[in-house]
């Protein structure tokens, strides 16, 4: 397989596709899900929300309203008075943790099936593909690679459990004494290690393009994508290799800018008063939600452009070559 040839017609199907971009900020959603906006609502429901608890009058204290720590002793004392509350906010804390998990799934979902089928059409030579064509030409395959994806996330969790279970049992049987054989097998067990994580992240991989790509039902895509990898392993290992070091790259330096936009506050700090303090919050603060819509356009070039250079290495792997573009080079 001609690893260049890949690479770059990918490039050239995402730079000359944008709507692409969207559905790789979709896929996003999925791989890097679990991110931490759920403390943003949690403790300053404004002053009136919580009534203050028996025995504790606001009139007797103004200053409890504008300080942090006695609002946290008012709902520490409003807790003990009604504990039902906390198992109230116990579940309210699931169900909005396991809504965003849901969402996440389905968002990922819909963006992993829009960019395998985008650079599948637009590999197989089509000249126009918007947002609500690579939209409606998604639903078809939604269930199956969402169900896929929950196999696959079961089967994580059960393989997980079995590994890490006996170790951790087996430590706590010996006193930790165990560790003094396996620290020595460490080495030549990661190496395994890596080499299975990138063979199976090129079965899933390849999984979802059977599905988009040929129609099949979710086992048969597995065989397909089972069948490609022990026919070809090398390619398949070394493209899930190349594109697991362009994303690490990729995160690393979208990551260091958030240093630099924390600088202000910072320097603030230093003049030790409420008004410089407020002005560098502000200048970090709207950097920082500036910089977070760079990271998302960002992830979406990122993401459009790893499926879509899966879908490609698929289609190279099996036989598949636009004959147009390449007589044309019209992508």
């Amino acid at each position: 397989m001609k690893y260049g040839e890949v690479f770059s017609t990918s490039w050239k199907i995402v730079w000359k596709f944008k709507a692409l971009w969207i559905f790789g900020i979709l896929s996003s959603c999925m791989r890097s899900a679990g991110g931490g906006s759920g403390s943003n609502g949690g403790g300053g429901g404004g002053g009136s929300g919580f009534l203050a608890p028996h025995g504790v009058q606001a009139s007797q204290s103004p200053s409890l309203t504008l300080q942090g720590d006695h609002w946290f002793q008012l709902l520490q004392l409003r807790l003990e008075e009604q504990p039902w509350l906390i198992a109230a906010l116990l579940i309210a804390l699931f169900l909005f943790i396991s809504a965003i998990i849901v969402l996440s799934l389905f968002a990922g979902t819909l963006g992993r099936v829009g960019v395998a089928r985008g650079a599948w059409l637009a590999d197989e030579g089509r000249q126009k593909l918007g947002f609500a064509l690579l939209l409606k030409e998604s639903w078809p395959y939604f269930w199956r690679v969402f169900l896929l994806m929950l196999l696959i996330g079961l089967a994580g969790l059960v393989l997980a459990s079995v590994l890490v279970l006996p170790i951790l049992l087996l430590t706590i049987l010996s006193f930790g004494l165990i560790w003094l054989i396996l620290i020595p097998l460490l080495l030549p067990f990661s190496l395994l290690f890596i080499a299975l994580a990138l063979g199976i992240n090129a079965l899933i991989e390849e999984a979802v393009v059977a599905i988009v790509g040929e129609n099949l039902g979710i086992f048969a895509a597995l065989a397909r994508a089972w069948e490609l990898l022990w026919e070809k392993p090398f390619p398949q290992l070394v493209m899930s290799f190349l594109l697991s070091v362009i994303r690490f790259v990729v995160i690393l330096v979208l990551a260091l800018p958030i240093l630099l936009i924390a600088v202000p506050f910072l320097v603030s700090l230093l003049f030790q008063t409420d008004v410089a303090t407020s002005i560098g919050a502000v200048i970090s603060g709207l950097s920082f939600v500036l910089y977070l819509i760079v990271m998302l356009a960002a992830s979406g070039v990122l993401y459009a452009y790893t499926g879509t250079v899966w879908a490609l290495t698929f289609r190279r792997l099996t036989g598949r070559i636009n004959d147009i573009a390449l007589v044309t080079g019209t992508v």
